[in-house]
């Protein structure tokens, strides 16, 4: 460097003497710095480091509480099947005796009502008659006829003859229903007298009054022959768990009763924005006092009578198994105590690790998160979850 530019520097120095200033400044304020990050920070030491890595134990308590396993739908209630008991007469069809009333439910024998002095009576179906029958006849007709009566509880041979035991029957049962039959004289009945039912019976719906005139949109009786029931869609991984027998519950704001699931039908796809999968029927009795009307929205749920329960429960996660069977590990209390007080507390020594058993259950159902469970356990024991 020659004199001139050795000069230029100088003066150049010279020049801005704040920035060298400063530079001094911050190179004293980044020393004082790590002074003191010295003095209040350390480094962990080892024992810390091993403890952080160990696995988080955690417990829970075994409770007492109702473990609800089912599975709920949203279905509409619909009518059960309907029968219209139709009469034909000569003449006016005009109701003299109402024998029936909406809500009651016939069975076999009970008497349906009396129309232009012709009494009907409900016998079991099915009933294969065609024509009168007086005593003597012969045929399958008359058996048929002597099943149904047998049905309703009258002791009669099934042999296709209308002979002195099925004559008596049929005298009887005229008589319960206030309609004797003439005793000096060969038994005679009309085969539209008799109205066939299920063999368990059938629900009134609805009856016509005293003095009402029948035609075929106004019948002497209208019957519910099948219950009512609830239809709902279960998808192709809930309908698994479901089966033709089962109970469901169904709640509505009429209340909670009692249903069966009474069929479940084939895959159905959804169209116009309806769900995709399998058809369910949950029927249900039409005389509770909690059914709900038809056409309402109700919520039906699978799970068993007795999941409203209480029982021992414990998180589904506590739940393991092997070869031997399901089973819980169990902190078990008294020798964890016993390991606390021989053991000297220390800063540098974390607490003893809990004894465990292992507690072998029998998983009764699970739902919500939670296992039911019977074994050698009680309310509080704590249970290892992970």
């Amino acid at each position: 460097m020659n004199a001139a530019s050795a000069g230029h520097a100088r003066t150049r120095r010279a020049a801005h003497p704040g920035r060298a200033a400063f530079v001094t400044l911050l190179a004293l304020a980044l020393l004082a710095a790590s002074f003191v990050a010295g003095r209040f920070f350390q480094a962990p030491d080892t024992a810390t480091v091993a403890e952080a890595a160990e696995p988080l134990t955690v417990w829970a308590s075994v409770e007492r509480r109702a473990v609800d396993a089912g599975i709920s739908f949203t279905g509409v209630t619909t009518e059960g099947e309907l029968q219209d008991v139709t009469v034909d007469v000569d003449g006016h069809a005009v109701v003299l005796r109402r024998a029936v009333k909406p809500g009651q439910v016939v069975r076999p024998g009970d008497t349906a009502g009396e129309v232009s002095g012709v009494v009907y009576v409900f016998l079991g179906a099915p009933l294969a008659l065609y024509r009168d029958l007086t005593e003597g006849d012969r045929g399958e007709d008359v058996a048929s006829l002597q099943r149904a009566l047998t049905q309703a509880g009258h002791d009669v041979p099934v042999d296709g003859v209308l002979g002195a035991s099925t004559a008596d029957a049929l005298r009887t049962l005229f008589s319960d229903a206030d309609a004797p039959l003439p005793a000096e004289r060969p038994v005679t009945v009309g085969w539209r007298q008799f109205v066939p039912i299920p063999p368990e019976g059938a629900g009134v719906v609805d009856s016509a009054a005293y003095g009402a005139t029948l035609d075929e949109e106004n019948p002497l009786v209208r019957l519910r022959t099948a219950p009512p029931t609830v239809e709902f869609i279960a998808d192709v991984t809930q309908v698994e768990d479901l089966k033709a027998g089962d109970t469901a519950r169904i709640d509505s704001s009429a209340g909670q009763i009692e249903g069966t699931i009474s069929a479940i039908g084939q895959f159905q796809a959804g169209t116009e924005g309806a769900r995709s999968g399998h058809p369910v029927t949950v029927a249900f009795a039409s005389d509770d006092p909690a059914a709900p009307p038809v056409g309402q929205s109700v919520t039906v749920s699978t799970a068993p009578a007795d999941s409203t329960a209480e029982t021992l429960a414990v998180p589904q996660t506590a739940v393991r198994a092997d070869v031997t069977g399901s089973y819980v590990v169990v902190r078990d209390s008294r020798q964890d105590s016993e390991a606390g007080a021989s053991s000297a507390p220390s800063a540098a020594v974390s607490e003893p690790t809990p004894a465990e058993r292992r507690v072998p259950i029998t998983v009764i159902r699970t739902g919500g998160g939670w296992a039911s469970v019977t074994g050698d356990l009680e309310a509080g024991d704590q249970v290892k979850v992970s």
